[in-house]
């Protein structure tokens, strides 16, 4: 009985530390190792979005902690691609190590990225047969 007692319980342990090996197993990416460390161009990020999208996992982590640079355009492509819409991600998706310049430039594009309101026109589309009645159209202005 003991025994039994003392193997349920290290069998609950190991399930345990299964699950959370499981649940923490998420594929990071050093993503100086996929582009470089200078994140230069909007090319770069579609890039590594390509890469991310077809390795195929369902949790994935992009470390920048190597990274020294990235351009505005690198930062305004990377969110609009990966943190705009993460429901449009197939999988889920963490950042980690991001350095304190690029944390700024990505709140700072994540504010440009409001919608505009579209404010309907009043105006009517009118059409004209020849240039003569343009003119006397406008003449009548």
């Amino acid at each position: 009985m003991v025994l039994w007692l003392h193997f349920e319980y290290l069998l609950s342990k190991w399930l345990h530390l299964v699950t959370l090996i499981i649940l923490n197993n998420m594929r990071t990416i050093d993503i100086t190792e996929i582009l470089s460390q200078d994140l230069k161009s909007r090319m770069r990020a579609k890039d590594l979005k390509e890469y991310v999208d077809n390795i195929q996992e369902n949790e994935v982590k992009l470390d920048f902690q190597k990274v020294n640079f990235a351009t505005r355009s690198f930062i305004d492509e990377f969110y609009n691609l990966f943190l705009k819409d993460p429901s449009s991600l197939s999988y889920s998706l963490e950042i980690e190590n991001v350095p304190e310049d690029i944390k700024v430039m990505l709140e700072t594009v994540s504010k440009t990225q409001v919608r505009t309101n579209v404010i309907p026109s009043k105006s009517e589309e009118i059409y004209f047969n020849d240039v003569d009645d343009f003119i006397k159209y406008l003449s009548t202005c």
